[in-house]
């Protein structure tokens, strides 16, 4: 599917065009049944490793990925039954929501300032920044950070695909770098990124948890379904991008919201904490960008 847009300036002609995505190409449809699966309170783990094992490919990445270091099991998992009765529906879930991401990230489609492996690059500190501030400071799940996390950019890669006269326009107005992305895609149509990234997940059966992460990952919702997992990935993304001054990071989180100034606080110096998640993130990178065998 190719659709080219003129300007778009409201939001029904968007969500109608997403509403044609049934799925990214790329996306397997094992990870839209799981999702159907574990909607019903009853599913079975043979039924959900029946559900998985159907696609040998994507098999050998979740087990490769339950083995690593992400999650440090001693003895070796080799069975998708024996790794949802050790890691839990809700977890094996995520293992095949990141898995099923990789491919998202390698669109042949080229747009003069924007870099795929860039953007890949991002979410995955994003991913890795939210999961280690989750378990700093016991805030929440932090398997569903780090897909959250991966998963909150999703809608400029929607744009990217589908929508693709507005996102070169939107590319050109950051060119100058005196203005983000997000207010650069408020000048051209009343559904930014993040609006498409939660109306695309919540079609691919998402709990509402994470579809309400992916919507307000650029303002405070106290009304998200799981107000700390949204509030990790929004101060994680806050992090990410002010990584080269944490000053700067430190004063926008302060000043967010109370809640995420008591979090900061007992971080200590945000500076110094980062330093660690630093090179979680470089290893993380190296697992998803550099092993090609994934």
């Amino acid at each position: 599917m190719n659709v080219n847009q003129e300007k778009i300036i409201d939001q029904k002609s968007v969500l109608r065009i997403i509403d044609k995505v049934t799925a990214l190409p790329t996306v397997p449809r094992v990870l839209l049944h799981v999702n159907k699966l574990l909607n019903d309170d009853d599913v079975s783990i043979r039924q959900l490793g029946d559900a998985i094992e159907s696609d040998q490919v994507l098999t050998s990445r979740i087990l490769k990925l339950v083995n690593s270091a992400f999650y440090g099991f001693r003895s070796r998992i080799v069975e998708i039954p024996q790794a949802i009765m050790i890691l839990g529906f809700n977890t094996v879930r995520n293992a095949v929501a990141a898995v099923s991401l990789i491919d998202l990230f390698h669109m042949k489609e080229k747009f003069e300032g924007f870099d795929i492996q860039d953007l890949w690059k991002h979410s995955i500190s994003v991913a890795v920044t939210s999961k280690c501030l989750a378990q700093s400071a016991r805030l929440t799940m932090p398997d569903d950070c780090f897909v959250a996390g991966l998963l909150h950019d999703i809608g400029k890669l929607v744009m990217a695909e589908y929508l693709q006269d507005t996102f070169s326009q939107v590319l050109k107005l950051t060119q100058g770098g005196d203005i983000s992305f997000l207010e650069a895609e408020r000048k051209i149509t009343s559904v930014d990124h993040a609006m498409i990234g939660g109306y695309l997940t919540q079609k691919w059966q998402f709990p509402q948890r994470l579809v309400d992460t992916i919507m307000y990952h650029h303002m405070v919702n106290r009304n998200a379904a799981d107000f700390w997992l949204h509030a990790s990935v929004y101060a994680a993304n806050i992090i990410v991008n002010n990584s080269s001054n944490m000053d700067i990071a430190t004063d926008k989180l302060l000043s967010s919201c109370p809640e995420l100034s008591e979090v900061v606080n007992r971080l200590g110096a945000l500076s110094e904490w980062y330093a660690a998640v630093d090179a979680e993130i470089a290893q993380a990178s190296r697992f998803f960008l550099e092993d090609n065998s994934l």
